[in-house]
């Protein structure tokens, strides 16, 4: 029998009231673990202050080189990987960095885009697997 796993966000009404909550493959759960990682700030979770990624240390940054903030970002997403996702091995982190125009009311506004792809292998099938999210900065925004 496959294992069920639960999907993020967590519904902790139904939780709570004891009724069936939604179950998700184990491709999902992985995903939706990784978008956790991805937009949790360092210390935001008391209880593992290393739960989480860089990107949100240059959030406000424009002075930062698109190179450095490129390495530092995949470095850390992937020790964050390494260290708070087992189910994934071989695990390669990259991200792509750009600005991008974003149109406002009465204008556009240029934000930095960044794109971020974690590949690796699901371990307990050993299927390959493929990550892909994108994050606005400055203030961090999704798309």
């Amino acid at each position: 029998m496959p294992m069920e796993y639960m999907p993020l966000p967590l519904d902790f009404g139904k939780i709570m009231r004891q009724e069936e909550h939604p179950r998700c493959s184990l491709l999902d759960s992985v995903k939706h673990h990784l978008h956790l990682l991805v937009t949790t700030a360092f210390g935001e979770f008391p209880e593992d202050p290393g739960f989480g990624c860089g990107i949100w240390e240059f959030d406000f940054d424009n002075l930062t080189s698109a190179h450095k903030l490129r390495e530092y970002i995949r470095e850390s997403l992937l020790l964050s990987v390494q260290r708070h996702e087992g189910r994934v091995g071989s695990a390669r982190v990259t991200i792509g960095l750009r600005q991008e125009q974003i149109p406002d009311q009465d204008s556009s506004r240029v934000k930095k885009k960044i794109d971020v792809t974690v590949n690796g292998v699901l371990l307990l099938t050993n299927e390959p697997f493929t990550y892909r999210d994108s994050f606005f900065v400055g203030p961090i925004s999704y798309q």
